[in-house]
């Protein structure tokens, strides 16, 4: 005589497996997808505030004078930032002394 197997226990263990292994793995991709996204913003940040500090750095090689303000510096340089997405803080003190450059990242009000 043959056994029967009731496959009704054995289908819902493997299933019940399977969608756990998936929700991890989904969870697993996202939070990657998550940490590329800030590493990406942080790049940028650290991006635009060099772009600032160089374009100062050229127009003192030029002209032998950091420029007053951050206006001053777009107009001399051509220094292409977004402003819509970065606050850009140019300080100076003198205009032999490099000044104070500080970007920070607009957040945008939920």
């Amino acid at each position: 005589m043959r056994k029967r197997y009731h496959k009704s226990r054995g289908f819902w263990a493997s299933t019940l497996l399977g969608l756990a292994l998936f929700a991890a793995a989904a969870a697993w991709m996202l939070q990657g997808v998550r940490q590329a996204a800030r590493v990406s913003d942080e790049e940028g940040l650290r991006m635009a505030e060099q772009a600032v500090r160089q374009a100062a750095v050229s127009c003192y090689a030029l002209e032998g004078a950091y420029p007053a303000s951050y206006a001053d510096l777009k107009q001399r340089s051509g220094v292409a930032v977004d402003e819509e997405r970065y606050i850009i803080f140019y300080e100076i003190f003198a205009s032999n002394i490099m000044p104070d450059v500080t970007v920070l990242e607009r957040q945008v009000a939920p």
